[in-house]
């Protein structure tokens, strides 16, 4: 057994291999060689024991990202096998993995959707988890500038400061989320239970991402705003009906896409857009791989 650290992930994992990465996986997850579950949640009495199988032909990996979490915190590791090497396998410390898959996943669709070279982009949130969607914005976009918008007005000009000089771009800070005309992209990475978005804030023409709410009393956007999108994309579609308010609506389910099915054929010509990620074993499979391989311990196509 080969335990990866923390620090060997932060080390190895860049963003930009891992959107390419997922990339790839996706397509072959929509051809047959891969293949991920919906997540499982099994309640301990005082927190929540979560597994997400997945395994990709590709690399010959197979794998699983499991975490508890409760009241006393969370703890995040991925466990990866290859069937032409039983004798080793690996463990990999998985929070900043995690984090870095999350805020990839939504940069490599949106690149796909958005065509535009310097897109106007708004990130809702201002996290932990929204470095990592910035970015990886960043990355897919060469973006000048940004904005971000928090609840907090307080916590998102310290987002400002830090990331903006850590990226060296200008990111502004914006009062209010109420009118999204201004923005061709708008991502949302937050913990609300009352929807952020709205009807009246959709303009004509939006992506939005939806990344932050996974459990049924949380949403991030009503019933009416993604009534209008043309498009809405997920991971695993019994996922996203079990655990979303935000895609567990009857009324939009005929413009449900799983995600795997739109990368063979990513053409979108309508006006409004969305992707509600959840997350799905194959992306810390992904990224596990990409770590491992950067380190030399896996090599080449099967």
């Amino acid at each position: 057994m080969i335990h990866i650290t923390e620090e060997d992930v932060r080390k190895n994992l860049d963003v930009k291999e891992l959107i390419s990465e997922l990339d790839i996986a996706f397509q072959d997850y929509g051809r047959g060689d891969a293949e991920s579950s919906a997540r499982n949640r099994i309640f301990t009495g005082s927190g929540f024991l979560n597994t997400m199988p997945a395994f990709w032909r590709r690399y010959d990996i197979s794998g699983l990202k499991a975490y508890l979490g409760s009241a006393a915190g969370a703890k995040f590791v991925v466990i990866i096998f290859q069937e032409s090497n039983m004798d080793e396998y690996y463990i990999l410390d998985a929070d900043r993995l995690g984090q870095m898959r999350t805020g990839a996943l939504p940069a490599m669709l949106t690149k796909k959707i958005v065509r535009k070279k310097d897109p106007n982009f708004l990130l809702i949130g201002s996290g932990y988890q929204a470095e990592t969607q910035l970015l990886a914005m960043k990355e897919a976009y060469s973006l000048s500038e940004a904005h971000v918008y928090s609840r907090t007005r307080e916590h998102a000009e310290e987002f400002s400061r830090r990331m903006g000089k850590d990226l060296g771009i200008s990111i502004r800070v914006e009062n209010n989320a109420e009118d999204l005309s201004p923005f061709d992209i708008v991502s949302t990475i937050t913990n609300s239970k009352e929807p952020i978005i709205t009807g009246k804030s959709i303009p004509d023409r939006i992506h939005l991402n939806l990344c932050g709410a996974n459990l049924k009393f949380r949403r991030e956007a009503t019933d009416e705003a993604m009534s209008m999108m043309d498009l809405i994309v997920v991971e695993h579609a019994d996922q996203a009906g079990a655990e979303s308010a935000d895609t567990g609506n009857e009324a939009v389910g005929d413009r449900i896409v799983e995600l795997k099915d739109f990368m063979l054929s990513p053409e979108f010509h309508g006006k409004r857009s969305a992707f509600k990620t959840m997350g799905i074993g194959l992306e810390d499979v992904v990224a596990a791989h990409t770590v491992l391989r950067k380190m030399g311990y896996l090599k080449g196509d099967k």
